[in-house]
């Protein structure tokens, strides 16, 4: 019977822990890294601007011939929306991911292998 109790009391303990929901919604996969997002938001334009800057400078470094995308059209064209707002800590994540690439036939996919959090509910926030 005592054990019983302590049964009863660690659920009920355990329950009641954790008081915020965790969304359960599965991400897509396929096959893209999405790096953690730490809540601090930035404007389409310096997530852009980061993200298409550190890829270039990262081709120029491992002597990579081709081209990179273009801001903002970039982002617009993955998120089909214009000027939300993005996560900065998975910005920084994503240059995390081109840093961590050491050949040219990595990094050129890893621009679109990488996709930075949105925050949908900012349209239009971030554009002049």
């Amino acid at each position: 019977m005592r054990e019983l109790r302590v049964a009863i009391v660690l659920s009920m303990l355990l329950a009641a822990c954790g008081g915020d929901d965790i969304d359960l919604t599965p991400l897509p996969d396929d096959g893209r890294f999405r790096p953690p997002a730490s809540g601090e938001r930035t404007t389409e334009d310096d997530a852009c601007n980061t993200l298409i800057d550190a890829h270039s400078d990262r081709m120029l470094s491992l002597g990579c011939v081709g081209s990179s995308r273009t801001c903002p059209g970039f982002l617009r064209a993955e998120f089909s929306a214009e000027c939300l707002q993005y996560d900065k800590g998975s910005v920084d994540g994503c240059l995390e991911f081109y840093k961590a690439k050491a050949t040219c036939e990595d990094l050129i996919p890893a621009l679109e292998g990488c996709v930075i959090t949105a925050y949908t509910d900012t349209a239009p926030a971030g554009c002049p």
